[in-house]
């Protein structure tokens, strides 16, 4: 993966901040979904990977994401596996 850190972003949680890397975004029903991943060290083959639903407000200059529910993300998540199936090797 890329650790480019323009691809790169904090997520602010309870139990503390992770960094995590960008991978893809697509657009569903006209909310706009990420797929992020663990940022991993040269010595990590794998990290978990969360799908983050942008719920900012449209007149907010700053984007506010939310990571989506698993409830939701099965389906999301197969658009993400489809549209990076020839990169990635996902497991569920």
């Amino acid at each position: 993966m890329n650790k480019d850190k323009e691809n790169t972003i904090v997520l602010n949680g309870e139990d503390g901040d992770i960094e995590v890397e960008v991978i893809d975004q697509t657009v569903i029903d006209g909310v706009t979904y990420l797929l992020v991943a663990d940022v991993v060290t040269d010595d990590e083959e794998e990290g978990d990977c969360y799908i983050l639903k942008d719920v900012s407000d449209g007149n907010s200059e700053e984007a506010n994401y939310e990571v989506v529910p698993s409830d939701e993300a099965d389906g999301i998540f197969d658009t993400f596996e489809k549209m990076l199936k020839d990169e990635i090797d996902f497991k569920k």
